[in-house]
């Protein structure tokens, strides 16, 4: 059974993650068990005293998902959230952010670069427009977004292991911008572009339909891409966005990458992000 670690670090922004870390972990288990929630206290003020915050939040999460507490000794909260990934099988890290300009909570500058530039698994950011939570027997969405490009669908296998796990239908969509791209003699762009998208979206699809879920596929018009998308997430309703992203430094430019980034910042569900296995075009 997976567990979703939560950094904490006194503040409420902070905390925004915890009922969608408590939702996803209870939508996983299904009908399985009860889903684990951990939360990691980074860095703290003197006042609330942490344990007792710590346990507040807590108790609010018991009556959905099984629930543990941990403070961390010494002085480098980035060891210590990698060190807790690792100490269990299955744990996904889900923590609140600003999105663009890093994260300001419990992970803070260039701590929070070091965290996603070195974990390996997918990661659940929760950013500041995020309101919606899907909860188990709710019917739920996931979207998965592509640019055509090989790195970006390295995404769409991990979006469908977690569709099938979250119990979420699937939408793999791919943003195109009507001045992009050569066209055909007498053949409008947006129509060339539409069609080649349309194509490789068909073949996304067909390589993880295993008839168990529904699964669409959306080309999406518009500048900026994030807009498309977030705006797409809005009408669906998505529970859930997924993307690829660089492993690199550089929060906003290549962390997150700038489309990341601000589908981060301005969607209105969790985003799932996975990091590009290095060298992918």
């Amino acid at each position: 059974m997976p567990t979703f670690v939560v950094p904490l670090d006194g503040s409420s922004f902070a905390e925004r993650a915890l009922r969608h870390a408590a939702a996803l972990a209870a939508r996983h288990a299904g009908g399985s068990g009860r889903g684990r929630v951990l939360l990691v206290a980074c860095t703290w003020p003197e006042d609330p005293p942490i344990e007792a915050r710590l346990q507040d939040r807590a108790d609010l999460l018991r009556g959905l998902v099984d629930v543990e507490v941990r403070i961390l000794d010494g002085a480098n909260p980035v060891d210590g959230i990698l060190s807790t990934l690792d100490a269990g099988p299955d744990r996904t890290l889900c923590m609140a952010t600003h999105g663009r300009g890093g994260l300001r909570s419990a992970l803070l500058g260039s701590t929070a670069e070091a965290v996603l530039c070195r974990v390996t698994d997918p990661v659940v950011l929760v950013g500041p427009a995020t309101r919606s939570t899907v909860l188990p027997r709710e019917h739920g969405r996931l979207v998965a977004c592509s640019d055509g490009s090989r790195f970006a669908d390295e995404i769409v296998p991990v979006a469908s292991a977690w569709a099938g796990d979250q119990d979420m239908d699937m939408w793999l969509v791919e943003v195109i911008q009507p001045d992009e791209g050569v066209h055909a003699p007498g053949e409008p762009p947006v129509l060339e572009l539409r069609r080649a998208a349309e194509g490789r979206l068909a073949a996304l699809t067909q390589r993880v339909d295993d008839g168990d879920r529904e699964i669409g596929a959306q080309v999406l018009h518009g500048t900026p891409a994030s807009r498309a998308i977030r705006l797409f997430a809005e009408d669906l309703p998505a529970s859930l966005i997924a993307m690829a992203t660089h492993g690199r430094t550089g929060l906003a430019r290549s962390a997150l990458g700038s489309v990341a980034s601000d589908v981060t910042r301005t969607a209105p569900c969790p985003v799932l992000l996975h990091r590009s296995t290095p060298g992918t075009p």
